[in-house]
């Protein structure tokens, strides 16, 4: 029927870019927020794009841009950053870098299809409470440098060549100086068809269908049912214990949300000092 040959068709597709064959046919594939392609010259430097509050990462944004400027790359190199957005902690938040001497300028609210974003060269993300964000992989598709923290969130992120990732300071500033100092990769068919909504799509039906082996294969019984039950009261139930947490991986001090997030609090990830 039509959901079979929609199925072939997305294996079909996905085959031939994996394969490296011509897939100009997906040259019309949808960009985010319809942006416009890549261009091959960029006359604006970094900037920053997203709601404005402490929890959306604009700590670790302030503490990035002070250590960087502070640092060796950053005296050859420095960062000035436009931000774009709004938010509840927006006054907060600039009167906190206004007060730190950076140099970041707040241009207010704005997103990827305003024309004033197309020659920005790149784009500078280090939140970890964002999950894939959308504007990233806008300016992805727009054929610009990001910056982004090590994070499983980035992991999709971090398969583009203009992807430039980092651990701790110091790589941040390296990658600071590489996006400051060349030009981003041309962003290839393939790699614009993988930041379209239709390969999303497409991903998301493939990790969502059920193959005839998950229907009556393994885990179909109902001793698997059991078993897997009984593994969810164990997980649910380790989750609440903060040293099993740690060791699976989970931040420190996350299980409980905090009950303000301001100027004055510090994310648990954030090193201070």
């Amino acid at each position: 029927g039509a959901r079979a040959e929609r199925r072939e068709e997305r294996r079909r597709k996905k085959s031939e870019t994996k394969a490296g064959k011509d897939v100009s046919h997906l040259d019309d594939a949808p960009t985010p927020e319809a942006i416009h392609p890549s261009r091959e010259v960029f006359n604006k430097g970094c900037y920053f794009l997203g709601k404005v509050v402490w929890g959306k990462g604009f700590h670790e944004l302030l503490q990035r841009v002070e250590e960087h400027n502070k640092s060796e790359d950053g005296a050859s190199f420095p960062l000035e950053l436009d931000v774009y957005g709004s938010g509840e902690d927006f006054s907060d938040v600039s009167r906190t870098s206004a007060a730190k001497n950076l140099p970041l300028t707040f241009k207010g609210r704005a997103d990827h299809a305003s024309d004033q974003m197309h020659d920005y060269k790149v784009f500078v993300n280090p939140s970890l409470s964002d999950v894939v964000a959308t504007t990233t992989a806008e300016a992805l598709a727009m054929g610009k440098y990001v910056i982004v923290a090590e994070h499983p969130s980035n992991a999709f992120f971090a398969t583009f060549p203009n992807c430039l990732v980092y651990r701790d300071p110091g790589e941040f500033s390296a990658c600071v100086k590489k996006a400051l100092s060349s030009e981003p990769a041309p962003l290839t068919t393939r790699d614009r068809y993988r930041l379209s909504w239709e390969a999303a799509t497409d991903r998301f039906l493939d990790a969502a269908e059920l193959g005839a082996e998950q229907s009556v294969g393994p885990g179909s019984t109902s001793a698997d049912k059991m078993a897997e039950k009984m593994a969810h009261f164990v997980h649910s139930a380790a989750a609440k214990v903060e040293p099993l947490r740690r060791a699976a991986g989970a931040g420190a001090a996350t299980r409980v949300g905090p009950t303000t997030v301001d100027g004055k609090w510090t994310p648990p990830w954030v090193k201070t000092g």
